[in-house]
């Protein structure tokens, strides 16, 4: 390997609107102690990257550059790798700097693929897969019988989440901002749909439960949905905050207390303690799409530099499903 490799990146010098995004080439050094150079193929988008990107979540230093998840080809390993060689197909799931078509990484962020999962596919469902594993079978185990209410049902973790507890046995009802998505959202075997911008969820869900509420939420809105949903919460049921693309919502602790809800607000960190323990979450993602759990995982596909196009469309609601960069 050369001492430098230039390649493409895309890097912010300030936190602000999607315009932030600017794409620049930049020298890479070989890799030191335990790193390995990674090629990525393909670069997933979520919404981390906006709260990184619009400062909701600080960054330290500056030209910075975004992004938590890709996939690609491991070209070069520093002194002290040993679970990885040159050649290996990787992936990672929540490691800042991935908007670039080379990068620097420590290898204990990586997970190896099967021959059976791609670039795209890798790109499209670690994180997303990761977290949604981490909803319906650790913050709460989904069971047979049960009737959960999944927010954001079309997007990449709604959306995963909707097939997979559907594969375990759920009733799945499923809100979607728009009633272009319905369609989208249905065919990822939602039982029952609903559409923010002409119907009252509240009541939808009520007539759905014959009044008895759902055993689960899963809410990755938050202000705009959180507090009406633990009006739907069966007692002893679970409410599981985990995202607020609309705001931080205000938490309702009398009706909370009354009800006997169980709040939940998981952090991915938390339920993988070490390399092996994300290695085989990541192996259960992949079976699940290997028997077929999640059908065609068919991601919005944006070239890397169009970063900021991509962030305006997620941003503005017009994606739906996993969206990944190429970077070639």
């Amino acid at each position: 390997m050369e001492n430098n490799i230039t390649n493409g990146t895309i890097r912010i010098s300030r936190q602000g609107i999607p315009s932030v995004l600017e794409y620049a080439n930049v020298d890479i050094s070989n890799p030191g102690s335990n790193q390995v150079v990674l090629q990525q193929e393909a670069i997933g988008l979520n919404f981390v990257d906006v709260l990184f990107r619009s400062g909701t979540f600080p960054l330290r230093d500056f030209p910075a550059t975004i992004g938590v998840e890709a996939a690609g080809t491991v070209t070069a390993i520093g002194p002290g790798v040993t679970n990885f060689r040159v050649g290996n197909r990787v992936g990672y799931f929540f490691s800042l700097g991935a908007y670039t078509e080379y990068r620097l990484i420590d290898e204990k962020a990586l997970i190896k693929l099967p021959d059976h999962v791609s670039f795209d596919q890798a790109a499209s469902l670690l994180a997303k897969g990761m977290t949604a594993r981490m909803l319906i079978k650790e913050a709460y185990a989904v069971k047979p019988g049960d009737t959960i209410l999944i927010h954001a049902a079309a997007g990449g973790v709604g959306s995963l989440v909707s097939r997979w507890a559907k594969h375990l046995g759920a009733t799945v009802i499923g809100t979607v901002g728009h009633s272009i998505k319905k369609e989208y959202a249905l065919a990822h075997g939602i039982d029952h749909v609903i559409a923010l911008d002409v119907e009252d969820f509240t009541e939808s869900v009520k007539t759905i439960t014959s009044g008895k509420g759902v055993q689960a939420v899963y809410d990755g809105v938050g202000q705009s949905t959180f507090g009406k949903s633990l009006q739907l919460i069966a007692e002893g049921g679970y409410a599981i905050l985990f995202g607020f693309a609309s705001g931080l919502p205000k938490l309702d602790s009398a009706l909370i207390r009354e009800r006997k809800i169980n709040f939940i607000q998981p952090d991915l960190g938390s339920y993988l303690p070490n390399h092996a323990a994300a290695q085989r979450a990541a192996d259960d993602v992949f079976e699940a799409l290997r028997l077929g759990v999640f059908a065609e995982i068919a991601p919005t596909i944006y070239s890397l530099k169009d970063a900021q196009k991509a962030h305006e469309d997620l941003e503005s609601g017009k994606t739906k499903g996993p969206v990944i960069f190429h970077t070639n």
